[in-house]
């Protein structure tokens, strides 16, 4: 086990290395939870009245800037909560935007599932966009179309995204358990609940997702969590609860950017996120910094 991060830049970075003083590794990252938007290209209705920092526009640019001198090697886009009729549009979007030269590698987008098998056509017709490696949303527990919506994600060989908090995990648990071929992936440690240091309550909900194969999960919007006052061995026992239950294996980490602006900088949680690894071994920080992204997402 390393007692501490190592220095260094490997040959597959895609941004320089300058500049990253605190953490730094030798091994690529994939982030992969990357947002942005262009206020004049689409409608966020999540975000009018927001204020700064959120309701501006975001760009690749910005992205680079923040994550300058980590390395970066390949981002995979999330859906951004726009108009729920525009999600062909930010597809094309992305489309556009991908590439070796971005970065972005593979896109989650967002899809109506809950049209269930009525919009298999619609589906089919978004899988001929390359870029699309999954789909996000929100639990729909009970609803009939929902399920038939994931049922169809199979085909694709997409994975299924769910920004669920604790609470909801029992029926995500029944979700995962009726489509054992499907891959899912919880967002944000599954939200929980830092700010009120409910511990107890998320890792009780969040145990029996051990023996599930299928299931992984994104090391990322933790600092929204928190009250905004913390310190390292605050956020510590979530992420050694990730790696006992998930093990290494289905661990992956994300920016959430530009989302983090709300709570700190990108640098300081990649570094946070470098000081919670530090201790894992470097075939382990192999596999959570890229490896389990790259197969998750076939990037």
């Amino acid at each position: 086990m390393l007692a501490s991060a190592t220095l260094g830049v490997g040959p597959s970075s895609l941004f320089s290395f300058e500049g990253a003083r605190s953490f730094s590794s030798p091994i690529p990252l994939v982030d992969t939870h990357l947002h942005l938007w262009d206020l004049s290209e689409m409608d966020y209705p999540w975000l009018k009245g927001k204020g700064l920092p959120l309701e501006r526009n975001y760009s690749l640019a910005d992205y680079r800037k923040a994550t300058k001198g980590f390395p970066v090697s390949k981002m995979v886009f999330v859906e951004c909560g726009r108009s729920p009729d525009q999600y062909l549009k930010e597809v094309d979007w992305v489309q556009q935007l991908s590439g070796k030269t971005s970065g972005i590698a593979g896109m989650v987008a967002y899809f109506p599932l809950e049209k269930g098998e009525a919009g298999q056509g619609a589906m089919e017709e978004m899988a001929q966009r390359s870029v699309v490696r999954g789909i996000r949303r929100s639990l729909m527990h009970g609803n009939i179309g929902f399920y038939q919506g994931v049922g169809l994600m199979k085909t694709f060989d997409w994975v299924c995204e769910l920004n669920v908090g604790p609470g909801q995990l029992p029926q995500v648990l029944a979700l995962v358990k009726k489509f054992p071929q499907q891959v899912f992936m919880l967002n944000h440690m599954a939200n929980p609940d830092i700010r009120n240091q409910d511990w107890n309550t998320w890792e009780k909900a969040l145990r029996p997702f051990a023996s599930q194969d299928q299931v992984y999960c994104k090391v990322s919007g933790i600092l929204t969590r928190t009250s905004g006052v913390w310190e390292l061995p605050d956020i510590q026992p979530y992420f050694d609860t990730l790696l006992e239950i998930f093990g290494p294996e289905r661990i992956v980490y994300g920016g959430d950017w530009p989302v983090v602006l709300q709570a700190e900088t990108l640098h300081r949680w990649m570094t946070t996120f470098y000081s919670l690894a530090q201790a894992l071994s470097e075939e382990e920080k192999n596999k959570i910094f890229h490896s389990n992204a790259e197969l998750v997402y076939r990037i």
